[in-house]
């Protein structure tokens, strides 16, 4: 079974649905820009590309130098470059790369044709995120095959890639130990985005992510409402983790007497709750200037 991505925005950055094992095949399938020097697909083990998180392998043709790169980048460096080969790419005409992941090494085949072998300088099990950066067009990412699907844990429950924003879900009400995680790039020059437990106008927990909304800049807002009427904000944080064209991950966990919230796995704060019973929040709404990549839901 695969799951497939199509024409997704560059810069692409987002999990790979269950990581990498023996006999994952990751596809993509774009155009070589014209007026860009090349374009960049990196297998890495976190989420950032400025700086680049470590990368056990990274596929960066050059129209500059007619070759094709191939490099790991491990504790901040760049190892030995690999360029050997053909390079079977022209500007301005599509093309299909097919990341063929075995025990030894990854196979790349371009257009259906092998094209080089790369040996695995880093554990494989550590690849969590695909990268497509630089002068490419992406028409579909396809992940196929090696990865075991998910269980969702209650109905409708299974990891949602690639949503329309807004983002309108039900939740089968809230409970203490149920997980909600949303990964998703905030667009370049963003204003703000937010995301909702609600039950038609009232509001159990609201987090608004400001980048500059008002006289607000870099502050994330938490707030209940009930009976259209707004609770008294909390602004006050130690850091604030997101950044606009940056990929996020954000964890928000239901504990018995609050809201937990992590964001690249770091813990960020915490909200009582304001209204009782949790049960009656049934809607999961995201909105705002963002691309979500991906909701999953556990517990």
């Amino acid at each position: 079974m695969a799951n497939v991505v199509r024409n997704p925005a560059t810069p692409y950055v987002a999990p790979i649905p269950g990581g990498v094992h023996d006999g994952t095949v990751i596809h993509v399938k774009g155009i070589a820009e014209r007026h860009h020097n090349g374009f960049l697909i990196a297998l890495q083990c976190s989420c950032s590309i400025d700086p680049r998180s470590e990368s056990p392998f990274v596929f960066n043709p050059r129209f500059t130098d007619n070759q094709v790169i191939r490099n790991s980048l491990r504790g901040g460096s760049w190892g030995a470059e690999e360029r050997h080969g053909g390079f079977p790419f022209n500007q301005g005409s599509s093309f299909d790369v097919a990341i063929h992941i075995k025990q030894q090494h990854y196979s790349v085949h371009v257009d259906g044709r092998h094209f080089c072998d790369y040996s695995h300088r880093m554990p494989k099990e550590r690849v969590t995120h695909l990268t497509c950066e630089q002068g490419i067009r992406i028409k579909e990412i396809r992940f196929e095959g090696g990865y075991p699907q998910p269980t969702p844990s209650f109905p409708g429950s299974g990891p949602i890639y690639n949503p329309p924003v807004p983002f309108v879900h039900h939740l089968g009400g809230l409970y203490p130990n149920k997980m909600i995680v949303i990964s998703g790039i905030p667009h370049p020059g963003a204003s703000r985005f937010s995301v909702n437990f609600q039950n038609g106008s009232d509001i159990a927990f609201h987090l608004d992510v400001r980048f500059n909304f008002g006289n607000s800049h870099n502050v994330v807002v938490r707030n209940h409402m009930s009976h259209h009427c707004w609770g008294s904000e909390e602004r006050d944080l130690a850091w604030f983790p997101f950044s606009p064209d940056a990929w996020f991950e954000m964890m928000i966990m239901v504990e018995m007497s609050s809201y937990k919230v992590a964001v690249n796995n770091q813990h960020l704060m915490e909200f009582r709750h304001r209204i009782q019973p949790l049960g009656r929040f049934d809607t999961l709404r995201i909105d705002g200037d963002l691309r979500l990549t991906q909701v999953r839901f556990q517990g």
